[in-house]
């Protein structure tokens, strides 16, 4: 038998008001066809039959939500390779429990090779 804690109704509060201020997020990268495409969907909706709302998915889901939108709201918007691994893995992480994102960092900021190894460089 195994025990397992579910979420609290304020964590999907939380999740849903997170999801909220990314979409607030999205015009700083995208149009708004974009934008509409992506709630038609399901962006940042929970997967039917994948989240199971249990307590350690909620954190999970909070966790790489407000990383994301920080990541998205860094007042230079310059990423480094350690910026799109975390992004990547967050959002991975978000479709993992059960909440779609179909986005990763390259959708943001496409990768120029040169320019950004030039950049790591210069940042390191």
């Amino acid at each position: 038998m195994r025990i397992v804690k579910a979420a609290t109704e304020e964590q999907e509060i939380y999740i849903q008001e997170l999801a909220s201020e990314l979409f607030q997020v999205f015009p700083l990268y995208f149009n708004k066809q974009k934008i509409k495409e992506l709630k038609q969907q399901g962006a940042l909706d929970f997967k039917e039959y994948e989240y199971k709302g249990t307590l350690d998915e909620s954190f999970q889901i909070i966790t790489s939500l407000q990383l994301i939108h920080t990541l998205l709201t860094k007042p230079k918007r310059q990423w480094v390779l350690k910026d799109r691994e975390l992004f990547d893995k967050s959002s991975k992480k978000l479709n993992d429990c059960g909440l779609y994102f179909p986005l990763t960092s390259s959708d943001f900021f496409p990768v120029n090779t040169d320019s950004e190894k030039q950049g790591i460089q210069l940042l390191m």
